[in-house]
């Protein structure tokens, strides 16, 4: 898909808000300069709502009345009588949407621009600076535009043509991408969705094999076939199948996040094996995983530009 270019506000820092945007206080500042909610990409929303949200919605409608009660068996639910699973199912589903909701508009956190008037005809292209943060060097490159060195951790992407402030991925499911300002909410969603999927799949079997178990007579074997071929029970468990799937795929996400916030590290770091040497970023399990959940604009740490006096920054 091609740039979505207006999508992601246009933040433009005018000169009493130059900054370095290093330090906790400059992204507080950076964040409000610009609005917290932004328009996703509705034509990958598009996908999103035929390939996850659909399905999950047939299963509400039609199997999740279905309940277990003793001995597996699957029976409709009196009227005003929820089986805990199924709550349990709903609830999850109900915070996948509202986690869906929050990290498809939440900005993510767009650095801002440097003032138009001149930056052009002083410097086109700058060379790569160099900073020393907690005893490791890093390049700083700079984004010719949006005028900046980006700051630590940040990537201009390519899609919404913005640099954003601790650049995880671009989501095409999202339509948005994932950074600073939406971190959490994204995490809170893959959650909720790989609950309601994992849930899902157990009811939507149960209910299958409720199904086959009304079967009587001597040919049971071949009439539980004929039963499980019917058209409602193939599309019963194909739901399975997919929610199944569905659950492994974000299990997996779920344990590749888990594992990269415990090295202080965004997918961007961690697919372009970002730091050679040492992740000057990477304290402690305990501490990254604090910061993530508890101080997301990070914790100070000593900073030295290009032989100027030590200062700090965000981790």
């Amino acid at each position: 898909s091609g740039k979505c270019p207006d999508r992601l506000p246009l933040v433009q820092a005018d000169v009493a808000h130059t900054s370095e945007w290093l330090s906790p206080a400059e992204i507080t500042e950076a964040f409000r300069l610009q609005q917290r909610f932004v328009r996703p990409d509705f034509r990958s929303i598009r996908v999103t709502l035929l390939g996850a949200f659909l399905p999950g919605l047939c299963f509400m409608v039609w199997l999740l009345t279905r309940q277990t009660g003793p001995g597996d068996e699957a029976a409709p639910a009196p009227r005003g009588s929820w089986s805990c699973g199924a709550v349990f199912c709903a609830a999850s589903g109900a915070s996948a949407v509202i986690g869906f909701v929050a990290a498809a508009c939440r900005n993510p956190g767009v650095v801002p621009r440097a003032p138009a008037h001149g930056a052009k005809e002083d410097v086109v292209v700058a060379a790569a600076r160099y900073v020393t943060i907690n005893g490791a060097m890093i390049r700083q490159r700079w984004c010719q535009t949006c005028r900046v060195y980006r700051p630590l951790r940040a990537k201009h992407c390519s899609y919404c043509d913005r640099c954003v402030f601790r650049f995880d991925h671009h989501c095409q499911w999202l339509g948005n991408c994932i950074g600073l300002g939406n971190y959490r909410s994204f995490l809170f969603l893959i959650s909720a969705t790989a609950l309601f999927f994992g849930t899902s799949a157990v009811i939507a079997m149960q209910v299958v094999r409720a199904d086959v178990r009304e079967v009587e007579g001597r040919l049971w074997f071949l009439q539980a076939l004929r039963r499980i071929f019917h058209v409602a029970n193939v599309a019963k468990s194909v739901y399975v199948v997919y929610a199944f799937g569905m659950f492994l795929a974000f299990f997996v996400l779920i344990t590749y996040h888990a594992l990269i916030i415990g090295w202080n590290m965004t997918t961007n770091e961690h697919v372009r094996d970002y730091y050679l040497q040492r992740n000057p970023f990477d304290i402690s399990c305990m501490d990254n995983y604090r910061q993530v959940f508890c101080c997301p604009y990070g914790r100070t740490l000593p900073i030295t530009t290009d032989g100027s006096p030590s200062r700090s920054c965000r981790a």
